[in-house]
């Protein structure tokens, strides 16, 4: 099948986020076209048997790459090859929601860079990105895996800035103190030297600063998001090894419906730790 540019980027973010909506879709690699011509296009994929989707009872269509799809796009050279990790259909129902909201949270950064004239597009995040660390005793091994990691450029006044984030999404599925949990293994990485390093920091391997740790909060309504959203910053604050890495490492939270409404360069974001004034997703934490 010949395809289309529009057909092509759809494939191919498609194989790099591994789940995405019509909408998701249109949004990201078409939002000049209607949603009905998109949905045509990601039709022709499938009948060339590069692309299905999952049905979801009163909600938007799910796609996804077929293995044929994923080959596709490893022949093409477009994106470096990965591992094609599409859980089956089972585990791809029960993972959906959460995928897709990583998806719109990469969104709000690629619409905002697009009014801006920033950098941050289709491919500027990657999900489910690990990373190794030993505690200080050297005597533990841990692993800490970020929902994504995110790249955005900030274009402004003729000065370009690299900005990265962990993103650590929440659907409201875990305990906050759970959650908060996590923060532990974002620190532990950050503070982790390996041995006959010069001192040197394992995370300086792979970034030039060590990114911010984004938690976004979604799965349901806004009352609640914003009470787990208090209730996170106390667990950051009662916790030694966390609320110790003030200097050290930078935890902001905010909620998806915040983050989708103005955009993460306004101030919808509040520190984990330290002045809790809301400050855009890379503001100053003063």
């Amino acid at each position: 099948m010949n395809l289309d540019v529009v057909q092509r980027d759809a494939l191919t973010v498609l194989y790099w986020h591994r789940l995405m909506s019509t909408e998701q879709v249109r949004r990201l690699v078409a939002p000049m076209l209607s949603p009905v011509t998109v949905r045509a296009k990601l039709a022709g994929l499938r009948r060339a048997g590069l692309a299905d989707r999952i049905a979801r009872e009163h909600r938007p269509r799910t796609w996804h790459v077929t293995p044929t799809g994923a080959e596709a796009v490893e022949a093409a050279g477009t994106v470096d090859a990965r591992a094609y990790r599409l859980p089956g259909t089972a585990v791809a129902h029960l993972l959906q929601e959460h995928t897709l909201d990583v998806v719109e949270t990469g969104l709000a950064f690629v619409e905002t860079a697009r009014e801006r004239g920033d950098e941050c597009g289709p491919l500027s995040w990657t999900p489910e990105v690990a990373h190794q660390f030993r505690d200080r005793a050297g005597d533990r091994r841990g692993v800490v895996i970020a929902d994504a990691v995110l790249h955005y450029v900030v274009d402004e006044a003729r000065r370009r800035t690299q900005r990265t984030l962990f993103v650590e999404l929440d659907r409201a599925t875990m305990p906050v103190a759970r959650l908060a949990r996590k923060l532990a293994g974002y620190i532990r990485y950050h503070d982790h030297t390996p041995a006959g390093s010069s001192r040197r920091p394992a995370w300086r391997e792979r970034y030039p600063r060590f990114p911010r740790v984004l938690i976004v909060l979604s799965g349901a309504e806004r009352p609640v998001l914003e009470r787990r959203l208090a209730d996170l910053r106390a667990h950051a604050q009662a916790m030694p090894l966390v609320s110790t890495a003030a200097g050290r490492v930078d935890l902001v939270a905010t909620t998806l419906p915040r983050l989708l409404a103005d955009g993460p360069l306004k101030p919808v974001a509040v520190p984990l730790l330290g002045d809790p004034r809301w400050v855009g997703v890379f503001g100053r934490l003063s």
